[in-house]
């Protein structure tokens, strides 16, 4: 289990490999699990974003982080959005779409 700490006093207890994304919810933020569970957490997703290891967890949006590992499918149509375990579908900002590829490339070493 791994643990997120926020500037040296909040500690958040999450096993983080089972985070499969995490949303924005005003001064809070939800995160989703690969058991279908839920919880809040009692932090700005802003704050928890730069605690996160950078090379499992990508900001897609302005209200959602994902966990790569748990990443299906990227659609890059005239709406891009990506699939996530458990069938879940979230939108891609346009401007990180070219970025999150990148992010793939570098991740998974596809060139």
């Amino acid at each position: 289990m791994e643990n997120i700490t926020i500037n040296n006093k909040e500690k958040v207890d999450n096993k983080l490999e089972e985070i499969v994304f995490l949303e924005s919810v005003g001064n809070f933020t939800r995160k989703y699990c690969c058991n279908e569970s839920e919880g809040l957490l009692v932090v700005e997703l802003s704050r928890l974003e730069n605690t996160l290891p950078k090379e499992k967890f990508f900001k897609i949006n302005q209200l959602n982080i994902i966990n790569a590992d748990y990443l299906k499918r990227i659609q890059g149509r005239t709406i891009k959005n990506v699939l996530l375990h458990g069938g879940i579908e979230l939108y891609i900002d346009q401007d990180k779409y070219w970025e999150l590829l990148k992010f793939l490339k570098l991740k998974y070493n596809i060139w």
